[in-house]
Protein backbone atom coordinates (compact mmCIF):
# COMPACT_ATOMS: atom_id res chain seq x y z
CA UNK A 1 0.00 0.00 0.00
CA UNK A 2 0.79 3.46 -0.02
CA UNK A 3 0.86 4.76 -3.59
CA UNK A 4 1.79 8.83 -3.69
CA UNK A 5 -2.04 9.12 -4.48
CA UNK A 6 -3.32 7.49 -1.45
CA UNK A 7 -0.56 9.72 0.95
CA UNK A 8 -2.17 13.14 -0.35
CA UNK A 9 -5.78 12.01 -0.51
CA UNK A 10 -5.78 10.61 3.22
CA UNK A 11 -3.70 13.65 4.22
CA UNK A 12 -6.04 16.22 1.85
CA UNK A 13 -8.83 14.46 3.91
CA UNK A 14 -7.37 14.78 7.61
CA UNK A 15 -6.42 18.56 6.91
CA UNK A 16 -10.44 19.40 5.99
CA UNK A 17 -11.65 17.79 9.08
CA UNK A 18 -8.97 19.02 11.12
CA UNK A 19 -10.23 22.79 9.30
CA UNK A 20 -13.93 22.05 10.60
CA UNK A 21 -12.96 21.14 14.00
CA UNK A 22 -10.78 24.06 14.24
CA UNK A 23 -13.64 26.64 13.27
CA UNK A 24 -16.19 24.68 15.79
CA UNK A 25 -13.74 24.61 18.60
CA UNK A 26 -12.80 28.56 17.80
CA UNK A 27 -16.52 29.19 18.07
CA UNK A 28 -16.73 28.05 21.39
CA UNK A 29 -16.25 29.16 24.55
CA UNK A 30 -17.58 26.53 27.31
CA UNK A 31 -17.00 22.98 27.91
CA UNK A 32 -17.81 20.27 25.45
CA UNK A 33 -20.73 18.48 27.47
CA UNK A 34 -20.74 14.62 27.53
CA UNK A 35 -23.11 14.42 24.72
CA UNK A 36 -21.36 16.73 22.49
CA UNK A 37 -18.30 14.42 23.63
CA UNK A 38 -20.13 10.93 22.50
CA UNK A 39 -21.41 12.32 19.32
CA UNK A 40 -18.32 13.74 18.27
CA UNK A 41 -16.09 10.29 19.52
CA UNK A 42 -18.71 8.40 17.51
CA UNK A 43 -18.44 10.43 14.64
CA UNK A 44 -14.77 10.13 14.63
CA UNK A 45 -14.48 6.27 15.53
CA UNK A 46 -17.26 5.88 12.35
CA UNK A 47 -14.79 7.43 9.88
CA UNK A 48 -11.73 5.54 11.00
CA UNK A 49 -14.39 2.46 11.08
CA UNK A 50 -15.14 3.44 7.30
CA UNK A 51 -11.79 4.02 6.33
CA UNK A 52 -10.42 0.75 7.74
CA UNK A 53 -13.63 -1.07 5.64
CA UNK A 54 -12.12 0.61 2.79
CA UNK A 55 -8.56 -0.41 3.09
CA UNK A 56 -10.39 -4.22 3.64
CA UNK A 57 -12.10 -3.97 0.70
CA UNK A 58 -9.96 -2.58 -1.77
CA UNK A 59 -6.57 -3.86 -0.78
CA UNK A 60 -7.67 -7.26 1.14
CA UNK A 61 -7.88 -9.15 4.51
CA UNK A 62 -4.35 -8.57 5.39
CA UNK A 63 -4.09 -4.60 5.26
CA UNK A 64 -7.56 -4.73 6.69
CA UNK A 65 -6.71 -6.39 9.84
CA UNK A 66 -3.45 -4.90 10.66
CA UNK A 67 -5.41 -1.30 10.16
CA UNK A 68 -7.85 -2.34 12.77
CA UNK A 69 -5.38 -4.22 15.04
CA UNK A 70 -3.22 -0.60 14.90
CA UNK A 71 -6.28 1.63 15.35
CA UNK A 72 -7.13 -0.26 18.10
CA UNK A 73 -3.51 -0.60 19.64
CA UNK A 74 -3.14 3.06 19.24
CA UNK A 75 -6.56 3.73 20.93
CA UNK A 76 -5.85 1.55 23.61
CA UNK A 77 -2.81 3.49 24.46
CA UNK A 78 -3.74 6.48 24.20
CA UNK A 79 -5.69 6.51 27.44
CA UNK A 80 -2.75 6.71 29.73
CA UNK A 81 -2.02 9.50 27.38
CA UNK A 82 -5.18 10.91 28.51
CA UNK A 83 -4.73 9.87 31.92
CA UNK A 84 -2.21 12.44 32.38
CA UNK A 85 -3.72 15.09 30.48
CA UNK A 86 -6.54 14.89 32.60
CA UNK A 87 -4.00 14.89 35.48
CA UNK A 88 -1.74 17.88 34.16
CA UNK A 89 -5.22 19.79 33.74
CA UNK A 90 -6.46 19.32 37.03
CA UNK A 91 -2.94 20.21 38.56
CA UNK A 92 -2.99 23.23 36.99
CA UNK A 93 -6.81 24.18 37.18
CA UNK A 94 -7.38 24.15 33.70
CA UNK A 95 -10.79 26.22 33.18
CA UNK A 96 -13.05 23.41 31.58
CA UNK A 97 -14.40 25.85 28.51
CA UNK A 98 -10.78 26.22 27.50
CA UNK A 99 -9.54 22.58 27.82
CA UNK A 100 -11.07 21.66 24.37
CA UNK A 101 -8.64 24.49 22.34
CA UNK A 102 -5.58 22.73 24.10
CA UNK A 103 -6.49 19.62 23.16
CA UNK A 104 -7.01 20.72 19.70
CA UNK A 105 -3.73 22.34 19.10
CA UNK A 106 -2.01 19.38 21.20
CA UNK A 107 -3.27 17.16 18.93
CA UNK A 108 -2.60 18.87 16.05
CA UNK A 109 0.87 19.03 17.39
CA UNK A 110 1.15 15.54 18.16
CA UNK A 111 -0.16 14.39 14.46
CA UNK A 112 2.92 16.24 13.25
CA UNK A 113 5.26 14.58 15.88
CA UNK A 114 3.94 11.07 14.71
CA UNK A 115 4.34 11.39 11.96
CA UNK A 116 8.31 12.38 11.38
CA UNK A 117 8.53 9.42 14.32
CA UNK A 118 7.07 7.05 12.08
CA UNK A 119 9.28 8.16 9.04
CA UNK A 120 12.31 7.72 11.36
CA UNK A 121 10.79 4.23 12.62
CA UNK A 122 10.60 3.27 9.24
CA UNK A 123 14.06 4.11 7.69
CA UNK A 124 15.81 2.89 10.52
CA UNK A 125 13.80 -0.44 10.01
CA UNK A 126 14.74 -1.07 6.59
CA UNK A 127 18.72 -0.76 7.17
CA UNK A 128 18.69 -2.29 10.53
CA UNK A 129 16.24 -4.76 10.93
CA UNK A 130 17.67 -6.02 14.55
CA UNK A 131 16.23 -2.51 15.66
CA UNK A 132 12.50 -4.26 15.87
CA UNK A 133 14.07 -6.17 19.05
CA UNK A 134 14.90 -3.31 20.54
CA UNK A 135 11.67 -2.05 20.06
CA UNK A 136 10.10 -4.97 21.28
CA UNK A 137 12.49 -4.96 24.62
CA UNK A 138 11.65 -1.17 25.28
CA UNK A 139 7.89 -2.52 24.93
CA UNK A 140 7.83 -5.04 27.56
CA UNK A 141 10.02 -2.92 30.07
CA UNK A 142 7.13 -0.26 29.75
CA UNK A 143 4.70 -2.21 30.42
CA UNK A 144 6.30 -3.93 33.42
CA UNK A 145 7.17 -0.51 34.80
CA UNK A 146 3.37 0.30 34.41
CA UNK A 147 2.18 -2.94 36.06
CA UNK A 148 4.67 -1.93 39.40
CA UNK A 149 3.21 1.55 39.67
CA UNK A 150 -0.35 -0.39 39.16
CA UNK A 151 -0.97 0.81 36.35
CA UNK A 152 -1.06 4.47 37.97
CA UNK A 153 0.58 7.76 36.69
CA UNK A 154 1.36 10.80 38.62
CA UNK A 155 2.12 14.28 37.29
CA UNK A 156 5.80 15.45 37.97
CA UNK A 157 7.16 18.62 37.96
CA UNK A 158 7.46 20.34 34.40
CA UNK A 159 10.36 19.39 32.61
CA UNK A 160 13.34 20.91 31.88
CA UNK A 161 11.89 22.97 28.08
CA UNK A 162 8.98 24.20 30.22
CA UNK A 163 10.69 25.24 33.29
CA UNK A 164 13.13 27.12 30.42
CA UNK A 165 9.71 28.62 28.90
CA UNK A 166 8.19 29.70 31.76
CA UNK A 167 11.73 31.45 33.19
CA UNK A 168 12.53 33.32 29.96
CA UNK A 169 8.83 33.85 28.44
CA UNK A 170 6.17 33.20 30.85
CA UNK A 171 3.84 35.90 31.97
CA UNK A 172 1.77 36.41 35.08
CA UNK A 173 -1.20 35.56 33.09
CA UNK A 174 -3.30 32.67 33.91
CA UNK A 175 -4.93 32.80 30.16
CA UNK A 176 -8.24 33.63 31.69
CA UNK A 177 -9.25 34.63 28.16
CA UNK A 178 -8.32 31.20 26.73
CA UNK A 179 -5.45 32.65 24.96
CA UNK A 180 -1.66 31.50 24.76
CA UNK A 181 -0.02 34.77 24.94
CA UNK A 182 -0.66 37.84 26.52
CA UNK A 183 0.87 41.54 25.53
CA UNK A 184 3.26 42.31 28.70
CA UNK A 185 5.39 45.44 29.03
CA UNK A 186 5.31 45.73 25.45
CA UNK A 187 6.39 42.21 24.44
CA UNK A 188 4.95 38.99 24.02
CA UNK A 189 4.54 36.65 26.22
CA UNK A 190 3.53 33.68 27.28
CA UNK A 191 0.82 32.58 29.31
CA UNK A 192 -0.08 29.37 31.92
CA UNK A 193 -2.36 27.98 29.18
CA UNK A 194 0.35 27.75 26.77
CA UNK A 195 3.10 26.33 29.49
CA UNK A 196 0.12 23.71 30.21
CA UNK A 197 -0.03 22.91 26.22
CA UNK A 198 4.03 22.23 26.20
CA UNK A 199 3.38 20.13 28.74
CA UNK A 200 0.78 18.16 26.81
CA UNK A 201 3.16 17.95 24.37
CA UNK A 202 5.31 16.19 26.28
CA UNK A 203 3.32 14.00 27.05
CA UNK A 204 2.09 13.07 23.52
CA UNK A 205 6.06 12.53 22.91
CA UNK A 206 6.94 10.13 26.01
CA UNK A 207 3.87 8.08 24.83
CA UNK A 208 4.91 8.28 21.16
CA UNK A 209 7.72 6.39 22.04
CA UNK A 210 5.92 3.33 23.19
CA UNK A 211 2.70 3.50 20.90
CA UNK A 212 4.03 3.59 17.37
CA UNK A 213 6.77 0.88 18.10
CA UNK A 214 4.20 -1.27 19.05
CA UNK A 215 2.07 -0.73 15.82
CA UNK A 216 5.57 -1.90 13.86
CA UNK A 217 4.71 -5.09 16.34
CA UNK A 218 1.64 -5.57 13.70
CA UNK A 219 2.97 -4.02 10.27
CA UNK A 220 5.72 -2.84 8.22
CA UNK A 221 3.78 -0.86 5.78
CA UNK A 222 4.31 2.88 6.38
CA UNK A 223 0.86 3.83 5.04
CA UNK A 224 -1.29 1.51 7.38
CA UNK A 225 1.08 2.95 10.70
CA UNK A 226 0.63 6.34 9.63
CA UNK A 227 -2.85 5.81 8.93
CA UNK A 228 -4.20 4.19 12.12
CA UNK A 229 -1.98 6.55 14.36
CA UNK A 230 -3.43 9.53 12.98
CA UNK A 231 -7.06 8.19 12.85
CA UNK A 232 -6.91 7.24 16.58
CA UNK A 233 -5.58 10.52 17.51
CA UNK A 234 -7.75 12.61 16.05
CA UNK A 235 -10.83 11.54 18.54
CA UNK A 236 -8.97 12.14 20.94
CA UNK A 237 -10.21 15.54 22.16
CA UNK A 238 -13.86 14.06 22.16
CA UNK A 239 -12.95 11.10 23.77
CA UNK A 240 -11.00 13.51 26.48
CA UNK A 241 -14.20 14.57 27.79
CA UNK A 242 -15.97 10.87 27.65
CA UNK A 243 -13.08 9.30 29.64
CA UNK A 244 -13.12 12.06 32.19
CA UNK A 245 -16.30 10.88 33.33
CA UNK A 246 -15.79 7.27 33.19
CA UNK A 247 -13.74 5.14 35.84
CA UNK A 248 -10.32 4.65 34.80
CA UNK A 249 -9.34 2.28 38.31
CA UNK A 250 -7.48 -0.81 35.57
CA UNK A 251 -7.36 1.03 32.47
CA UNK A 252 -3.29 1.36 33.07
CA UNK A 253 -2.99 -2.40 34.30
CA UNK A 254 -4.58 -3.06 30.50
CA UNK A 255 -2.59 -0.77 28.64
CA UNK A 256 0.37 -2.49 30.38
CA UNK A 257 -0.56 -5.99 29.52
CA UNK A 258 -1.20 -4.92 25.80
CA UNK A 259 2.39 -3.10 25.79
CA UNK A 260 3.80 -6.76 27.29
CA UNK A 261 2.30 -8.48 24.57
CA UNK A 262 3.21 -7.04 21.76
CA UNK A 263 6.35 -6.34 22.74
CA UNK A 264 6.69 -10.15 23.28
CA UNK A 265 4.93 -11.29 19.74
CA UNK A 266 8.11 -8.64 18.53
CA UNK A 267 10.72 -10.93 19.92
CA UNK A 268 8.82 -13.45 19.00
CA UNK A 269 8.45 -13.32 15.53
CA UNK A 270 11.04 -15.10 13.47
CA UNK A 271 10.24 -18.10 15.52
CA UNK A 272 6.19 -17.80 15.85
CA UNK A 273 3.99 -15.88 13.72
CA UNK A 274 0.93 -14.95 14.99
CA UNK A 275 -2.09 -14.50 12.92
CA UNK A 276 -3.31 -10.27 12.71
CA UNK A 277 -6.59 -11.55 14.03
CA UNK A 278 -5.41 -13.49 16.87
CA UNK A 279 -3.32 -9.72 17.46
CA UNK A 280 -6.65 -8.16 17.27
CA UNK A 281 -8.74 -10.53 19.53
CA UNK A 282 -6.19 -10.44 22.31
CA UNK A 283 -5.92 -6.55 21.94
CA UNK A 284 -9.53 -6.03 22.04
CA UNK A 285 -10.23 -8.30 24.74
CA UNK A 286 -7.79 -7.06 27.42
CA UNK A 287 -8.82 -3.21 26.65
CA UNK A 288 -12.24 -4.69 27.40
CA UNK A 289 -12.28 -6.49 30.73
CA UNK A 290 -9.98 -3.47 31.97
CA UNK A 291 -12.84 -0.87 31.07
CA UNK A 292 -15.16 -3.59 32.32
CA UNK A 293 -13.43 -4.38 35.41
CA UNK A 294 -13.18 -0.20 36.20
CA UNK A 295 -16.87 -0.34 36.40
CA UNK A 296 -16.98 -3.53 38.60
CA UNK A 297 -14.46 -1.44 40.95
CA UNK A 298 -16.38 1.96 40.79
CA UNK A 299 -19.36 -0.01 41.78
CA UNK A 300 -17.73 -1.73 44.67
CA UNK A 301 -16.02 1.81 45.48
CA UNK A 302 -19.81 3.82 45.33
CA UNK A 303 -21.14 0.74 48.05
CA UNK A 304 -18.27 1.40 50.27
CA UNK A 305 -18.68 5.27 50.86
CA UNK A 306 -16.44 7.06 52.66
CA UNK A 307 -15.76 4.16 54.42
CA UNK A 308 -13.66 3.69 51.43
CA UNK A 309 -10.91 5.57 53.74
CA UNK A 310 -10.33 2.48 55.69
CA UNK A 311 -10.03 -0.31 53.43
CA UNK A 312 -7.08 -1.78 51.10
CA UNK A 313 -8.11 1.06 48.40
CA UNK A 314 -8.09 4.16 50.81
CA UNK A 315 -5.48 5.77 48.23
CA UNK A 316 -7.56 5.46 45.11
CA UNK A 317 -10.16 6.59 46.90
CA UNK A 318 -8.49 9.22 48.87
CA UNK A 319 -7.07 10.56 45.33
CA UNK A 320 -11.41 10.46 44.01
CA UNK A 321 -12.64 12.49 47.25
CA UNK A 322 -9.73 15.33 47.11
CA UNK A 323 -10.05 15.58 43.38
CA UNK A 324 -14.15 16.32 43.48
CA UNK A 325 -13.14 18.69 46.83
CA UNK A 326 -10.77 20.25 44.22
CA UNK A 327 -13.79 20.16 41.34
CA UNK A 328 -15.98 22.08 43.79
CA UNK A 329 -13.59 24.74 44.56
CA UNK A 330 -12.70 25.35 41.15
CA UNK A 331 -14.71 28.19 39.31
CA UNK A 332 -14.46 30.19 43.11
CA UNK A 333 -10.79 30.36 42.88
CA UNK A 334 -10.50 31.05 39.07
CA UNK A 335 -12.89 34.31 40.10
CA UNK A 336 -11.04 34.77 43.08
CA UNK A 337 -7.81 34.87 41.25
CA UNK A 338 -8.72 37.96 38.95
CA UNK A 339 -7.51 40.25 41.86
CA UNK A 340 -4.08 40.00 41.74
CA UNK A 341 -3.61 40.72 45.49
CA UNK A 342 -5.99 37.92 46.65
CA UNK A 343 -4.13 35.36 43.90
CA UNK A 344 -0.63 36.12 45.48
CA UNK A 345 -2.46 35.76 49.07
CA UNK A 346 -4.16 32.14 48.05
CA UNK A 347 -0.51 31.43 46.40
CA UNK A 348 -3.43 30.58 43.51
CA UNK A 349 -1.07 29.54 40.72
CA UNK A 350 -0.70 26.45 42.82
CA UNK A 351 -2.79 26.75 45.82
CA UNK A 352 -2.54 24.46 49.07
CA UNK A 353 -5.87 22.90 49.31
CA UNK A 354 -6.86 20.18 51.95
CA UNK A 355 -10.61 19.03 51.83
CA UNK A 356 -12.37 18.30 54.83
CA UNK A 357 -14.42 15.32 55.20
CA UNK A 358 -17.33 15.20 57.68
CA UNK A 359 -18.11 11.31 58.94
CA UNK A 360 -19.58 9.11 61.66
CA UNK A 361 -17.79 8.59 65.14
CA UNK A 362 -17.43 4.94 63.89
CA UNK A 363 -16.23 5.92 60.45
CA UNK A 364 -13.83 8.10 61.95
CA UNK A 365 -12.66 5.35 64.34
CA UNK A 366 -12.55 3.04 61.03
CA UNK A 367 -10.43 5.24 58.68
CA UNK A 368 -8.05 6.49 61.65
CA UNK A 369 -7.51 2.86 63.35
CA UNK A 370 -6.46 1.87 59.42
CA UNK A 371 -4.44 4.72 58.43
CA UNK A 372 -2.13 4.48 61.79
CA UNK A 373 -3.96 6.28 63.90
CA UNK A 374 -2.54 9.72 63.11
CA UNK A 375 -2.45 12.36 65.72
CA UNK A 376 -5.60 14.21 66.57
CA UNK A 377 -5.44 17.77 65.69
CA UNK A 378 -5.03 20.14 68.79
CA UNK A 379 -8.80 21.74 68.32
CA UNK A 380 -9.97 24.44 70.45
CA UNK A 381 -12.23 23.36 73.26
CA UNK A 382 -15.17 25.71 72.51
CA UNK A 383 -15.38 24.19 68.86
CA UNK A 384 -17.38 20.86 68.60
CA UNK A 385 -14.90 19.02 66.28
CA UNK A 386 -12.47 16.17 66.26
CA UNK A 387 -10.28 15.80 63.54
CA UNK A 388 -6.57 14.63 61.78
CA UNK A 389 -5.15 14.95 58.52
CA UNK A 390 -4.45 12.47 55.89
CA UNK A 391 -1.46 12.68 53.53
CA UNK A 392 -1.31 10.71 50.51
CA UNK A 393 0.68 10.99 47.21
CA UNK A 394 0.56 14.38 44.61
CA UNK A 395 -0.18 16.66 47.22
CA UNK A 396 -3.71 15.03 47.87
CA UNK A 397 -4.76 15.89 52.30
CA UNK A 398 -7.78 15.39 53.58
CA UNK A 399 -9.29 16.41 57.27
CA UNK A 400 -11.58 13.40 58.64
CA UNK A 401 -13.79 15.45 60.85
CA UNK A 402 -16.56 14.36 63.52
CA UNK A 403 -18.62 15.69 66.01
CA UNK A 404 -17.94 15.49 69.40
CA UNK A 405 -21.88 15.31 70.64
CA UNK A 406 -23.90 13.90 67.98
CA UNK A 407 -27.11 15.78 67.62
CA UNK A 408 -26.18 18.38 70.10
CA UNK A 409 -26.18 21.31 67.35
CA UNK A 410 -22.63 21.47 66.13
CA UNK A 411 -21.80 22.71 62.34
CA UNK A 412 -20.31 19.21 61.70
CA UNK A 413 -23.63 17.41 63.78
CA UNK A 414 -26.15 19.68 61.55
CA UNK A 415 -24.29 18.68 58.39
CA UNK A 416 -24.35 14.93 59.23
CA UNK A 417 -28.08 14.79 60.15
CA UNK A 418 -28.62 16.91 57.20
CA UNK A 419 -26.55 15.44 54.18
CA UNK A 420 -24.96 12.34 55.88
CA UNK A 421 -21.01 11.88 55.34
CA UNK A 422 -19.56 13.72 53.01
CA UNK A 423 -17.68 16.55 51.67
CA UNK A 424 -18.48 19.63 54.13
CA UNK A 425 -15.68 21.68 53.59
CA UNK A 426 -12.63 23.26 51.45
CA UNK A 427 -9.37 24.35 53.15
CA UNK A 428 -7.62 27.13 51.35
CA UNK A 429 -4.21 28.24 52.98
CA UNK A 430 -3.20 31.57 53.04
CA UNK A 431 -0.44 34.02 54.00
CA UNK A 432 -3.30 36.64 55.33
CA UNK A 433 -6.68 35.28 56.62
CA UNK A 434 -7.56 38.92 57.53
CA UNK A 435 -6.36 40.65 54.81
CA UNK A 436 -8.03 37.84 52.28
CA UNK A 437 -11.09 38.13 54.38
CA UNK A 438 -11.23 41.58 53.97
CA UNK A 439 -10.71 41.45 49.69
CA UNK A 440 -13.18 38.83 49.64
CA UNK A 441 -15.30 40.91 51.43
CA UNK A 442 -15.07 44.26 49.58
CA UNK A 443 -14.05 43.03 46.05
CA UNK A 444 -16.44 40.33 45.91
CA UNK A 445 -19.06 40.86 48.16
CA UNK A 446 -18.21 37.85 50.12
CA UNK A 447 -18.96 37.92 53.80
CA UNK A 448 -17.65 36.02 56.18
CA UNK A 449 -19.58 33.32 58.51
CA UNK A 450 -17.14 35.17 61.44
CA UNK A 451 -17.23 38.57 62.24
CA UNK A 452 -13.58 38.64 63.08
CA UNK A 453 -10.91 35.73 62.33
CA UNK A 454 -10.81 32.73 64.98
CA UNK A 455 -8.77 30.22 66.53
CA UNK A 456 -8.13 27.03 64.10
CA UNK A 457 -7.04 23.78 64.82
CA UNK A 458 -2.90 23.39 65.91
CA UNK A 459 -3.08 26.91 66.56
CA UNK A 460 -3.82 27.94 62.72
CA UNK A 461 -6.12 31.16 62.44
CA UNK A 462 -9.51 30.46 60.15
CA UNK A 463 -12.11 32.25 58.65
CA UNK A 464 -15.45 30.56 56.96
CA UNK A 465 -17.25 31.47 54.17
CA UNK A 466 -20.66 29.79 52.29
CA UNK A 467 -20.57 30.66 48.65
CA UNK A 468 -22.40 29.43 46.02
CA UNK A 469 -20.28 26.84 43.79
CA UNK A 470 -20.60 24.46 41.02
CA UNK A 471 -24.41 23.61 39.70
CA UNK A 472 -25.62 26.25 42.33
CA UNK A 473 -24.32 24.46 45.09
CA UNK A 474 -23.20 26.09 48.32
CA UNK A 475 -19.88 25.36 49.42
CA UNK A 476 -18.13 25.69 52.78
CA UNK A 477 -14.22 27.12 52.42
CA UNK A 478 -11.95 27.61 55.17
CA UNK A 479 -9.23 30.09 54.74
CA UNK A 480 -6.35 28.77 56.97
CA UNK A 481 -3.68 30.79 58.02
CA UNK A 482 -0.71 28.77 59.34
CA UNK A 483 1.50 29.05 62.48
CA UNK A 484 4.38 31.32 62.17
CA UNK A 485 3.23 33.04 58.46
Amino acid sequence: MGSWTLWVGFNACILVLLALDLGWAQRRVRRMSLGEAATWSALWIGLSVAFGLWILHSHGRGPGLEFFTGYLIEKSLSADNLVLILLLFRSFDVDERFQHRVLFWGVLGAMVLRGALIGAGVVLIREFDWILFVFGGLLIVAGVQLLAHSGRMTVSEPNRLVRWVQAQFASGSTGEAGSFFASEGGSLRVTQLFLVLLMVESVDALFALDSIPAVFGVTRDPFIIYSSNICAILGLRAMFFLFAAVPQEYIGQGVAAILVFIGAKMLADPWVNVPNYISLCVVGLVLAVSIIGSYLSKRVAKREGFGALSGKRREKAANDFFQEGRRRLQPLLRKWSEDEELARLLNALAPRVTVGIAVTAETFAAIRKANGSPRLADVPPDQDAMEFELHFGGDVRLDILTTKAPGAGGAIAKFLDKSGEGIQQVEIETSDVDRATEILRARFGVSPIYPATRPGANGTRVNFFLVAAAEGKKLLVELVESRGR
